[in-house]
């Protein structure tokens, strides 16, 4: 063991006469400590945001898209889907339409994102539809058996109201004929029933060749128009119907290629846009697309009535709020859309999903653009990581502030030591040796501070993964505070931690490294 060292953990321990360099020493320990604390705590929080982002965003959405490099209708989509399949690490494909649409109810409308899916396929891409919070994915398909039993549950319900009414009603009957008898009224002071009063107009007698001016009686209004011809006319047909015009003439609301035996084309939504919309599964809502056909005055949008047969939960606002699922074929022709807007694929690893799009980009390239899920939501994780270095930079600061303890307790030290300084130099310690005595007291102040904040770092992490802190998931649309611990952060913090301790401790060891001893021994 050197002496630098010896003499160094001696300086820490302050005499009896000198207990405010212990305690300077002391507040520099717990400066760092909370420094260090505070940084792995707030940097593991925010990688528990972004781990929990990318993993709603992978689920939700499929890790790499195909599609036209001028984003135009991709027709071959099943032979591409089918080709990307043979690419390694790929594990499923399938193909998509997506435009935006105006989804309008009784009550609200929205603007969405309409992305119409291969219902057999899609689950090979994405587990957002595969455990829907209302629904089956298959409704997608035909809703008529989720109808019935809609249709079954409404009518329990309102037996269930009406058998209440009743029995409400019975009880407020009751309640009247128990006052009416305590307060003595008589029933010659009720009024007479319905049946007891003259009709107005004499129903039964009432025949089609009566005159208008006899039924009514004087005093009423005459007819406003002569229905005399009334039972040449007929209602003209529904759209859909036999007779009704296509979308060749005046477009109906479906053609008949999309109302197949009487089925309303399905829809899956968020739980956000069914708030939004005040729609719930079996109701009715009118899509609306730009996408129309050109009139006199401009392009007239098409509008489609479909039906709610879904409802998801992603965990992410935007895809709650903005995002709506149907199937391939009623999109197309909703949209009047021929092929696909492109294919979606799933990898085996998330994490190796740049790898895999280096060789779907060897197999397609240049016909075909490649994008993997980093690529489309670049700004996004550039945000949270740019984010997370300002953080840093800022709590490197509480590090900052307790290096300067370090610093008043070092100048403190060399002020007392003075004496014993000159002593040491006398005997012939080098300027070297005196000033690694002081770095070695503020490396070991900075390496107990690390070490100090990273156990109750680890600790705090330890128990926001295990005991959690709540959190209203209504507003933060998560139930607990999550918490990613990274090895490297941790290490940076420890490292910088200790390099920072470091400098601090080069002006005070100089000015002691510069003293002579007549200095240190002039009062003595």
């Amino acid at each position: 063991m050197s002496y630098e060292s010896f003499v160094g953990r001696r300086y820490l321990m302050a005499k009896q006469r000198s207990r405010v360099v212990s305690i300077i020493t002391l507040i520099a320990v717990s400066g760092v400590a909370l420094g260090v604390t505070a940084l792995i705590v707030v940097l593991s929080v925010m990688g528990g945001f972004r781990a929990d982002l990318t993993s709603k965003i992978v689920g939700a959405k499929a890790h790499v898209v195909i599609q036209q490099p001028d984003f135009g209708p991709l027709d071959d989509a099943n032979a591409v889907a089918d080709r990307a399949l043979e690419v390694e690490g790929v594990v499923g494909a399938s193909p998509f339409v997506e435009s935006e649409v105006m989804v309008s109810s009784p009550t609200n409308l929205s603007g969405v994102v309409l992305r119409g899916i291969d219902v057999d396929r899609v689950g090979t891409v994405t587990d957002l539809l595969e455990t829907l919070e209302k629904g089956e994915l298959a409704n997608l398909r035909d809703s008529r058996a989720m109808m019935e039993r809609i249709e079954k549950e409404r009518d329990e319900e309102l037996e269930v109201l009406l058998d209440r009414l009743d029995k409400e009603t019975k009880e407020l009957r009751d309640s009247i004929d128990e006052k009416r008898g305590a307060t003595g009224i008589s029933d010659d002071f009720m009024p007479a029933p319905d049946d007891a009063l003259p009709p107005l107009i004499d129903l039964d007698n009432l025949s089609d060749e009566a005159p208008q001016d006899e039924v009514a009686g004087e005093g009423f209004m005459p007819p406003l128009f002569d229905d005399s011809g009334a039972e040449d006319w007929e209602l003209p047909p529904l759209p859909g119907e036999e007779g009704a015009e296509n979308d060749e003439g005046m477009p109906g609301l479906f053609d008949d290629a999309s109302r197949d035996e009487g089925r309303l084309p399905g829809l899956i939504i968020g739980t956000e846009l069914a708030t939004s919309l005040q729609v719930r599964l079996g109701d009715e809502v009118n899509v609306v697309t730009p996408r129309g056909e050109m009139g006199p005055s401009g392009p007239i949008p098409r509008s489609r009535p479909f039906r709610i047969v879904g409802v998801f939960y992603s965990g992410m606002y935007e895809y709650d709020a903005n995002a709506a699922f149907t199937s391939l074929a009623d999109a197309a022709r909703l949209l009047d859309f021929e092929g696909a807007t492109g294919v979606e694929l799933r990898t085996a690893d998330v994490e190796e999903v740049l790898a895999v799009g280096e060789r779907l980009r060897e197999v397609f390239s240049p016909e075909l653009r490649v994008m993997d899920w980093q690529q489309m939501n670049s700004s996004l994780f550039f945000a949270l990581k740019l984010e997370k270095i300002a953080m840093f930079l800022v709590l490197i600061f509480i590090i900052l502030v307790a290096s300067f303890s370090i610093v008043a307790m070092l100048i403190m030290i060399v002020i007392e030591k003075a004496r014993e300084i000159a002593i040491l130099k006398s005997m012939g310690a080098s300027d070297g040796g005196i000033m690694r005595i002081f770095m070695y007291q503020g490396v070991v102040i900075g390496a107990v501070g690390a070490a100090a904040g990273l156990g109750m770092g680890l600790l705090i992490c330890y128990l926001l993964q295990t005991v959690g802190l709540p959190l209203d998931s209504e507003v933060y649309y998560i139930s607990t505070l999550p918490v990613e611990v990274d090895r490297l952060e941790v290490v940076a913090v420890v490292l910088s931690t200790i390099l920072i301790s470091f400098l601090a401790t080069l002006y005070p060891s100089y000015q002691a490294a510069k003293m002579r001893p007549v200095e240190g021994l002039r009062y003595d």
